[in-house]
């Protein structure tokens, strides 16, 4: 009588924490995805993948860069690309959006038109 309420119970189990890991990684899935692109174009130090992943006009150093701007600034917007291979993305709790602490820089991705986009930089004060 023990291993059939066991056998359930742990199909229960299993079933619950399947429903629960696929509930997050929809949500987070889609990130996962372009997050492991970005970070491989940083690694070969593709400026116009990169430039395809941001939202334009692009706020840097109190400017707005249009795409070629965000280019010719590349080697100053990326120069701690060893951080960004090992960095590992925080979720915002309030909206779809996800900061990656390097150093004193932090780079912030967020949904943009149904998808992720480079949209920031700031101080990691």
């Amino acid at each position: 009588m023990k291993k059939p309420i066991m056998k359930f119970l742990l199909a229960t189990t299993l079933t619950l924490l399947m429903t629960i890991s696929a509930g997050w990684s929809a949500g987070a899935g889609s990130f996962a995805s372009f997050w492991v692109q970005f970070q491989a174009s940083v690694a070969k130090g593709d400026k116009e993948a990169i430039a395809g992943m941001t939202k334009f006009p692009f706020a840097y150093g109190g400017r707005l860069l249009s795409k070629g701007d965000f280019i010719k600034a590349y080697g100053e917007i990326f120069s701690g690309t060893k951080c960004l291979a090992k960095a590992k993305p925080v979720k915002a709790d309030d909206r779809e959006s996800f900061s990656v602490f390097c150093g004193s820089l932090i780079y912030v991705f967020e949904k943009v038109n149904g998808e992720y986009k480079f949209t920031d930089t700031g101080e990691n004060d």
